[in-house]
C-alpha cells in the first residue's frame, strides 16, 4: 500500500502520526486534572412518542431490559448469557480469556489463544443501557434506571482510562461514550441525590472525548468506519456536553461527518468497503449524526441527506420481504444503537434463530428522516417523535447499482442478486472477501442460493479465512487459486491484495426476462478471466452462464452454497450434462451443461448469519479440466 502512495501523501502522513503521538503524550496529564470544565446537558436526540412505539418493540426493548437485570447479556449467536452484575469487563467469556488491566499500548489485542477480542469490546460498548433507559420510559421502574447507573459506576471503576482492553481503540471509545449519552438522556432528569453520579459520568465522557482525539484513527491512507465512528462520537460528545470550546467542536466535527459521507458513500449510496454489514453500520453512524445534528439546529446539507438517502435505497432493494439483507462481505453485526430488530435477534437466542441483517426497523427510521419509501416498519420511530403511515415500497423489476457492483432482478416472486463489487476503500479494503460474480437467489421468500457469511475475525485464524475464500460464494474457483490473493499470516487477518478488478453490471430488459453480466481479472496472473452472466426469465427458471477467456489449461470449480432446508439429490455425477433435484419447501432442479466432461460433487459446509456462529448448509460443486476458452451454463428451475 505504501509504495502506491505519493511522496507528498507518504510526507502528510508521517506528519499527522507524529502529532498524533504528541497528542497522546498529553493525554495522561489531560485526565489526571481535578478539573472537569464541562457538564451535561441532554442534545434532544430522543423525543419519546410512547403511543407510537409497537407493541413488538415494547415487549423486545422490555425482555431485553429484564435479561440484562438478571445479569444476562444477549450475545451474538450465544442467546442470553449468565455473566453475572457486574459482568468481568475485560474477559472473553467463550474462551475463558482475560485481558490483564495493563496500559492499553502493552496489550496484545489478537493473541492466537482461542480468545476473540470482539467479546468484551462488544460488552464494554455498553449499548444495552440505552436499551435500560427506554425500559425505564416504557415502565417507569426503578429497577432498570438503578441497573443502569450501578453498572455505569462499575464499568468506570474498573476501566480508568487508558487501561485494560476497552481502552486499546478509539472506536469503542466513540461507541461507548454514544451508548452513555443516550442513557443520560432518557434518565433525565437527574434529582439532587444523583448529581454526584452524574458529575463521574459527565468526568468519564470528557475523558472519552479527549482519549478519541488523541487516538483519533484518521489515516491519509485509507479510511474506514473506524474513522467515521470517532467523528461521529466527538459530534456526540460535544452535543452532549457544554463547556469551553464545545460549540467550536461541534462544528468543526459536523464538517468532517458530512465530508466523510462523500468519500466513503458511493453515489449510487453503496459503502465503500465492500460490505453490506459494514453498510448497514455505516448508515446507522451518518442517521445517528443527522439526527443530533437536526436536534442541535444544525440542519445537515441537503447534499449529505441525498446521499444517506442513496444507502438506505440501496438497502431496501436487496433486502427481501421481511427487510433481510444477505451477508455478502465481513460482517459483525455492530451497532450504533440497538432497535427492536436487533433485539429480537439478540433475545432469541440460537443461531438457527438468527440473522443479524435484519433491519426493518432502520429502515422505517431512515423513512421518517428523509421520508423516503423504504418499506420496513415504524416501531422504534416513537422515540423520535410522532410518526405517520408508512408507506411500504414497490420493489423494482431492475435495480443496479454501478459504481457498488450490485444488480437486484426480480421477476414475480423471485429475486436474484449479483455482485462485482469493486474491492473495499479503492482496494485497500479489509472486510472485502473473494466474492467476484457471487449470485444470491430467493424464490417465493425462501433461500435458494446464499453467501456463507464471516463466522470469526481472530478466534479461529484458519476459519477466518475459509469463510473469506472464493470456495465460500457462489462463484467460479480456477486452479485452486483465489480471486485476490490471501495471506496465511496469522497477524494478516485482514489482508487481501487486489487482484481482481471487476467490470459495471451491464444490465438487459426484455419482456419477462432480465439478465446482467460483468467479468473480473482475478485470474489474469494465471492467463484467463471470468464472465458472467445471470438471467430470471418467466419468474420459473434463473440461468447463470460462465465464459473462462483466454490461454492454457485450467481446473474449474462452479461452487454453489444452500441452506439446510434444500437437500441435494444427484441425479448423475459425470458427464458433458450433471444434474441434481433439491427437495425442501418446493421442488426445483438444477442442471449444467459444457462442451468437456464435468464432476458434480455434493458436501457439508457453514453457514454464518450471525457473528461468532454458524450452523449447517449444503454445498454444490460443479468441476471440470479444459482448455480456455470454456464455458458452463447452470439452469435453476421450479414449477
Amino acid at each position: 500500500m505504501i509504495r502506491r502512495e505519493s511522496p507528498v501523501t507518504l510526507f502528510r502522513e508521517a506528519l499527522w502520526r507524529t502529532q498524533k503521538r504528541w497528542r497522546q503524550m498529553r493525554l495522561a496529564g489531560l485526565v489526571g486534572s481535578k478539573d472537569c470544565p464541562v457538564r451535561f446537558r441532554a442534545a434532544g436526540y430522543y423525543h419519546p412518542h410512547l403511543e407510537g412505539i409497537g407493541e413488538g418493540a415494547r415487549q423486545s426493548i422490555l425482555r431485553y431490559a429484564d435479561l440484562i437485570c438478571q445479569g444476562r447479556f444477549c450475545w451474538f449467536g450465544k442467546g442470553p448469557v449468565p455473566l453475572g452484575l457486574p459482568p468481568q469487563w475485560q474477559l472473553d467469556f467463550v474462551s475463558g480469556k482475560e485481558w490483564p488491566p495493563l496500559p492499553s499500548e502493552r496489550l496484545q489485542v489478537v493473541r492466537h489463544d482461542g480468545s476473540d477480542v470482539k467479546v468484551p469490546w462488544e460488552l464494554s460498548r455498553l449499548q444495552f443501557l440505552p436499551v435500560l433507559g427506554k425500559g425505564w420510559r416504557l415502565r417507569r421502574d426503578e429497577g432498570y434506571r438503578t441497573t443502569a447507573k450501578s453498572l455505569l459506576s462499575d464499568w468506570m471503576q474498573q476501566n480508568p482510562v487508558g487501561i485494560g482492553v476497552n481502552w486499546t481503540v478509539a472506536m469503542e471509545a466513540s461507541l461507548r461514550a454514544i451508548s452513555v449519552c443516550f442513557l443520560l438522556e432518557l434518565l433525565a432528569p437527574f434529582g439532587p441525590a444523583e448529581q454526584a453520579w452524574l458529575e463521574d459520568v459527565t468526568r468519564c465522557l470528557w475523558e472519552h472525548l479527549l482519549f478519541i482525539e488523541a487516538h483519533n484513527e484518521f489515516s491519509h491512507f485509507a479510511r474506514s468506519n473506524h474513522y467515521l465512528s470517532n467523528i461521529v462520537g466527538m459530534f456526540c460528545l460535544s452535543s452532549y456536553l457544554i463547556g469551553p470550546g464545545m460549540d467550536a467542536r461541534r462544528i468543526r466535527y459536523s464538517q468532517l461527518v458530512e465530508r466523510e459521507i462523500k468519500h466513503q458513500v458511493y453515489e449510487d449510496g453503496g459503502d465503500h468497503e465492500a460490505s453490506i454489514g459494514y453498510h448497514v453500520l455505516v448508515c446507522q453512524m451518518f442517521t445517528v449524526y443527522a439526527m443530533l445534528a437536526g436536534a442541535r439546529g444544525m440542519e445537515p446539507s441537503a447534499a449529505f441527506f441525498r446521499r444517506l438517502r442513496g444507502m438506505y435505497e440501496f438497502m431496501a432493494a436487496v433486502a427481501d420481504a421481511d427487510g433481510r439483507l444477505p451477508q455478502v462481505g465481513d460482517c459483525d453485526d455492530g451497532r450504533v444503537e440497538l432497535l427492536s430488530d436487533d433485539l429480537q435477534q439478540l433475545v432469541n437466542g440460537g443461531p438457527e434463530n438468527q440473522n443479524s441483517l435484519t433491519v426493518p426497523g432502520l429502515l422505517g427510521v431512515g423513512r421518517r428522516l428523509s421520508a423516503g419509501n423504504f418499506g420496513g416498519h415504524d416501531e422504534d420511530a416513537g422515540w423520535f417523535g410522532p410518526a405517520g403511515p408508512i408507506e411500504m415500497a414497490q420493489p423494482c423489476s431492475v435495480r443496479v447499482f454501478p459504481a457498488s457492483g450490485v444488480a437486484i432482478g426480480r421477476q414475480a416472486d423471485t429475486e436474484v442478486l449479483f455482485f462485482a463489487m469493486p474491492n473495499g476503500i479503492g482496494g485497500k479494503g479489509s472486510h472485502t472477501h473473494n466474492d467476484k460474480l457471487s449470485v444470491v437467489l430467493r424464490v417465493r421468500g425462501q433461500s435458494i442460493l446464499e453467501d456463507s457469511g464471516t463466522y470469526c475475525y481472530s478466534r479461529d485464524a484458519g476459519r477466518r479465512n475459509i469463510f473469506r475464500e472464493t470456495l465460500a460464494h457462489n462463484t467460479l474457483r480456477i486452479d485452486r487459486q483465489e480471486q485476490n490473493q490471501l495471506s496465511r499470516e496469522r497477524n494478516l487477518l485482514f489482508r487481501m491484495e487486489d487482484d481482481a478488478c471487476v467490470s459495471m453490471i451491464r444490465a438487459e430488459e426484455a419482456e419477462n426476462a432480465v439478465k446482467f453480466t460483468a467479468e473480473h481479472t482475478g485470474y489474469a496472473r494465471l492467463g484467463v478471466t471470468h464472465r458472467r452472466s445471470v438471467s430470471l426469465e418467466n419468474s420459473r427458471q434463473a440461468m447463470v452462464e460462465d465464459e473462462l477467456n483466454g490461454v492454457g489449461e485450467h481446473f474449474i470449480e462452479a461452487v454453489w452454497h444452500f441452506p439446510k432446508t434444500w437437500e441435494i439429490v444427484p441425479s448423475g455425477h459425470r458427464g458433458r450434462e450433471v444434474r441434481c433435484r433439491l427437495e425442501g419447501p418446493f421442488a426445483m432442479e438444477m442442471s449444467f451443461l459444457s462442451t468437456v466432461e464435468l464432476t458434480l460433487q455434493t458436501s457439508v459446509c457453514s453457514i454464518s448469519k450471525v457473528y461468532g456462529s454458524a450452523v449447517e448448509g449444503g454445498m454444490l460443486a460443479v468441476s471440470a479440466t479444459s482448455p480456455a476458452p470454456w464455458r458452463l451454463e447452470t439452469r435453476i428451475c421450479w414449477q
